[in-house]
């Protein structure tokens, strides 16, 4: 061992020995001195340690709210979804509630059919539904909605049908104009998948000065399609070198058919 160092451990114990020796009075007044001297070093890690606690602190509280966060995006997506559940069974009710009243007050016996099948080569031409020959449909009976003639049927199976629409450029049907004594034939126009086929009526009378809005109903001739039942509204009057031809909207949205009815008869 070093004599430096023999002699810094000798002066230590000396002094050791000195404080030992000393009256209590005078230790507690040397006690107070150092604690005076080492006191801006006791709180400056006291003042490090509160920082330390307060950065964890902050750290897990940081963690909460992103917990907290995830939980209220999820419970949010779950609320979305709900509503949107319920909007949709709304909607459904409200339209099977317009189907039972229009069937009930209906002058004709109503068979009600769900679309099952629609081709996109032939959207606009023709569909298929769930009912047949075993439910008493024939061929070129009218198919309806609440909202207007939708087409006839044209095969029948045993539990399926086809319906041919009105937008069919082949599907002819008479019309009378609501309002006038003019009479003419409603048919579809070539369509592409693209967009929906207005309806045409030709052989009106060159002076039928047809207005927008106008009703368009089914005159009753050739026995297929009951008079009275809606077509669509007038769109637009042209006058043609031999007639009048009007463009006409289609009452029922044929884009989105869904539920149909079938007239089996008067009532």
């Amino acid at each position: 061992m070093k004599s430096s160092t023999i002699t810094a451990v000798g002066i230590f114990a000396i002094l050791l020995v000195l404080v030992l020796l000393l009256p209590r009075a005078t230790k507690q007044r040397l006690q107070g001195t150092l604690l005076q001297w080492i006191s801006p070093v006791l709180r400056t890690g006291a003042s490090v340690q509160q920082e330390l606690g307060g950065v964890r602190g902050g750290l897990k509280r940081l963690d909460e709210l992103e917990r907290e966060n995830q939980k209220l995006k999820l419970e949010n997506e779950q609320l979305r979804a709900t509503n949107s559940l319920l909007n949709n069974l709304e909607t459904e009710v409200n339209r099977l509630n317009r189907a039972l009243g229009f069937r009930e007050q209906s002058p004709f016996k109503l068979l009600p059919a769900r679309v099952i099948s629609r081709e996109s080569a032939t959207w606009w031409n023709t569909c298929t539904i769930g009912r047949g020959s075993k439910d008493g449909i024939a061929t070129d009976m009218a198919v309806v909605t609440e909202n207007g003639l939708a087409g006839k049927v044209t095969t029948v199976g045993k539990d399926v049908a086809v319906v041919l629409l009105v937008s069919d450029e082949s599907l002819r049907v008479s019309v009378s104009i609501e309002g006038t004594q003019e009479q003419g034939i409603v048919s579809g126009t070539r369509a592409s998948s693209s967009y929906a086929p207005d309806l045409r009526i030709r052989f009106l009378s060159k002076t039928a000065n047809l207005k927008p809005g106008m009703k368009v109903l089914t005159a009753g001739a050739g026995g297929v399609f009951p008079s009275g039942l809606l077509i669509g509204t007038v769109k637009d009057f042209s006058v043609k070198e031999l007639e009048g031809v009007a463009s006409v909207m289609p009452a029922v949205d044929l884009a989105d058919l869904q539920d149909v009815f079938v007239i089996l008869r008067q009532k």
